[in-house]
């Protein structure tokens, strides 16, 4: 039987408001940031390395969808890894989750910073800290007005990037794009690319986070991650090909899009590209990570993890507002510490893939213990297709993992160990506690009548 918190989430998203989180999600600082890193690492090659990344990472959404839309649930990545694998690999995740999570003031601070390039005289921080406390509140009031809020910045965010394209396209030299330009570094720089830019493509699948709050989430959930995933594919590789058609690739490497958009866009289009494409997309990204980013951790308080209390769901608004706290609270107190950016973005992205790991190795186990729910799935793989691609997203993300960590300091990586080695130990105590071992614990929640128990 589902606890009463679980059962206060409001069932409220339809199609549009999933695809609106998702591409909320994944169209974000990314593509703004990491273009011009990656022109750097394989000039015009850029557009090869959007289209590889994306695919790749379609790929590694795929066992997430195939849970999705077999057992839709509330905190999907914790409940799968703690009632496929084991309650302890839940638990492991969702420390890795919180790790991951001091990306929440990244977003702020980036839109922060873009701001300041139209508003010398403001303080990055203090502008920061207004937006992230804005999309807090704007959570705390309810899922369905952080879905409403997303969708009408997705629609701006997405039309900015279409300026950069739709005028840039008329000025790209097509004769330009031989092959030494397309590697100039080699394949090993077009593969260090394709490790970054895989980043600018995730995000689809923190949807399935948001499955106990859907109207249909067995067909809403699939279609949203794969869709929204190729389309950004797409979006992306065009923007690419703009980045580095206009003007001599070398001269825009490790540069932001706005060199470009400078060239190509008259002012008021030039300006709506920076407040559209950049401060939006930046909000957005923070707005859909505020949206999901507590739901395995209500879970996990049921569980018996962390305090019941905790978790609690308030009733009036159908939030967690003690816990979307606790994550307001890692991002303040990011921002206040100065941490470096670029530290900050290589923290979180490579923590959160490397952790994500274990709900994807957790789809291996699908097909014999949730037969039935396989069979009946709206989206399904047959059982030896899913555990290639299992196989698969597991080499995929191991890669994009290593290649976003193996240039931190050494200081981080060992804290980042420490943190992950001090989670093991308190999984390995509180875990043997025979309250894990209750069908409340090894159950799936699917809707307020019916579980899908063990």
């Amino acid at each position: 039987m589902a606890t009463s918190q679980e059962a206060n989430f409001k069932k409220v998203l339809g199609l549009s408001d999933v695809v609106g989180m998702a591409l909320g999600q994944i169209i974000g600082a990314g593509v703004l940031i990491f273009t011009g890193i990656g022109i750097g690492m394989t000039g015009k090659g850029i557009m090869i390395a959007f289209l590889v990344a994306a695919a790749m990472t379609a790929i590694t959404i795929l066992p997430m969808a195939q849970l999705s839309s077999a057992i839709p649930t509330t905190g999907a990545a914790y409940r799968y890894s703690s009632r496929l694998l084991g309650p302890k690999w839940g638990f492991y995740w969702m420390i890795g989750l919180m790790l991951s999570k001091v990306t929440i003031a990244l977003y702020a601070l980036s839109f922060a910073q873009y701001l300041q390039g139209l508003v010398p005289w403001i303080n990055v921080k203090v502008v920061a800290l207004v937006m992230m406390t804005t999309f807090y509140v704007t959570n705390i009031v309810g899922i369905k007005s952080a879905a409403v809020a997303e969708k009408w910045m997705v629609v701006i965010k997405i039309s900015a990037l279409a300026v950069f394209i739709i005028w840039g396209i008329p000025n790209v030299d097509f004769s330009s794009f031989t092959l030494p330009s397309l590697v100039p570094n080699g394949i090993d720089g077009l593969l260090q690319a394709i490790g970054l830019l895989a980043f600018a493509a995730v995000g689809a699948n923190s949807i399935a986070e948001l499955g106990g709050e859907m109207k249909n989430p067995a067909r809403d959930i699939p279609l949203a991650m794969i869709g929204s995933t190729v389309a950004v594919g797409v979006i992306y590789s065009l923007v690419g090909v703009v980045a580095v058609g206009v003007l001599p690739w070398e001269s825009v490497a490790n540069k932001p899009l706005t060199d470009v958009a400078r060239v190509i866009l008259p002012a008021p289009l030039l300006y709506f590209f920076i407040i559209g494409g950049a401060l939006v997309a930046m909000a957005t990204t923070m707005n859909a990570v505020f949206a999901w980013v507590t739901k395995g951790m209500v879970i996990a308080c049921q569980d018996g993890w962390l305090p019941k209390s905790l978790g609690a769901v308030n009733k009036k608004f159908g939030t967690p507002h003690r816990l979307l706290s606790i994550f307001y609270a890692i991002g303040v107190t990011t921002i206040i510490a100065d941490i470096p950016m670029a530290s900050v973005a290589k923290i979180g992205m490579g923590v959160l893939t490397a952790v994500n790991i274990i709900p994807v190795i957790a789809a291996y186990f699908l097909p014999t213990q949730y037969p039935e729910q396989l069979a009946k799935a709206k989206f399904s793989m047959k059982p030896h297709v899913l555990r290639v691609v299992v196989v698969v997203s597991v080499a995929i993300m191991a890669f994009q993992a290593f290649y976003s960590m193996k240039s931190l300091p050494n200081e981080i990586l060992l804290f980042i160990a420490g943190v992950m080695t001090a989670g093991l130990i308190y999984v390995n105590i509180v875990g043997n506690n025979a309250r894990f071992k209750t069908s409340e614990a090894t159950s799936f929640y699917v809707d307020n009548e019916q579980d899908v128990s063990e």
